[in-house]
């Protein structure tokens, strides 16, 4: 029998792979999936010493369970001190040639509204049609006695095909967003890849064929409320993925994104109308669920194979066919 993606692996090559936003979400659940592999991790993030412990510690353990080493740095990487501090442990662990994969997943975008919304009233307006309905046809029932059941139908019972008539439960800020907020978001979730990516090339950090992978989404071309400076981050992300394809492929360095479906991670359920979201996202894909953390991990494991080389430059979907299905069935 030929190898396989699941009995190839990387136990004894010595290589690592740089994980920034590695301690929940897709980072994590990939560390766990590379370490698994045989790749030496080391993450980059930024958590409370309370959650460090409780929380970050058993899960660290279980990745060093595989017989990999594995180096944390806790701190903010907005910060040019805390990424140089981050870079030379890379660089004094690692090593040059080291780095077989980066993968960019830091999560630190602002959800808030360009400017103020006006009251959607399709809502209540739907609630008193149907009210009005129920009462012609014999059974008196309040419009509000209608939300409450919708809410409780769609938020304690699972009934997602509610989701056009439920309220939200993750609200919109109340501040609007800012000039600070778009610059920071676009910096740390569009460019920053690049950043990174070229850093590591410039240090000789970088293995043969290394893979650089950052994470988008759908978001990056059509428009949700309140997700203004995230999309323009992530357009941003796939514009210089393109660029680092064409200028750090001649270095023999490979440059993907990911764009993964909705998935129930603490970054997704910061965005407002999430749950809404993720009501319309199970209806709408074909494999009938939401995207796991663990299924965009393996993508990534994939991309890390040797046998996977020649999707230079891509976005590729890890969705169930999210995308593609135009309306829930």
């Amino acid at each position: 029998m030929g190898a396989t993606s699941e009995s190839y692996g990387f136990h004894g090559s010595g290589l690592w792979a740089v994980i920034l936003g590695g301690s929940s979400g897709f980072g994590l659940a990939t560390a766990r999936r590379l370490a698994r592999a045989g790749l030496h991790i080391a993450i980059g993030h930024r958590d409370s010493p309370a959650i460090l412990e409780s929380r970050l510690a058993p899960q660290f353990a279980s990745i060093r369970e595989h017989g990999v080493e594995l180096l944390t740095h806790n701190g903010n990487l907005a910060e040019d001190d805390e990424r140089a501090a981050l870079m030379e442990a890379i660089e004094r662990r690692a090593g040059r040639g080291g780095v077989h994969l980066f993968l960019h997943s830091i999560a630190a975008g602002s959800c808030k509204l360009v400017t103020e919304a006006p009251p959607d009233g399709r809502r209540r307006e739907a609630l008193e049609t149907l009210s009005g309905v129920l009462r012609d046809q014999g059974a008196a029932v309040s419009a509000e006695a209608l939300r409450r059941a919708v809410d409780t139908a769609f938020h304690e019972r699972g009934c997602d095909a509610l989701y056009t008539l439920a309220e939200s439960r993750i609200p919109y800020a109340e501040e609007m967003l800012s000039d600070d907020d778009l610059a920071r978001t676009i910096a740390l979730m569009g460019y920053d890849y690049l950043l990174w990516g070229r850093e590591l090339l410039a240090r000789g950090l970088l293995a043969k064929a290394a893979r650089l992978v950052a994470l988008t989404s759908q978001g990056s071309e059509i428009a949700w409320r309140g997700y203004a400076a995230v999309s323009a981050a992530k357009a941003t992300l796939e514009a210089v993925c393109r660029a680092m394809a064409v200028e750090l492929g001649p270095h023999g360095v490979h440059a993907y994104l990911v764009q993964a479906g909705i998935t129930d991670t603490p970054a997704g359920n910061a965005i407002p109308n999430f749950d809404l979201m993720k009501a319309q996202a199970r209806l709408r894909n074909p494999l009938g669920r939401l995207t796991t953390t663990e299924d965009v991990a393996e993508a990534i494991y994939a991309l890390a194979l040797p046998f996977f080389n020649w999707a230079h430059g891509a976005v590729i979907r890890v969705d169930g066919g999210e995308a593609v299905a135009g309306s829930e069935s």
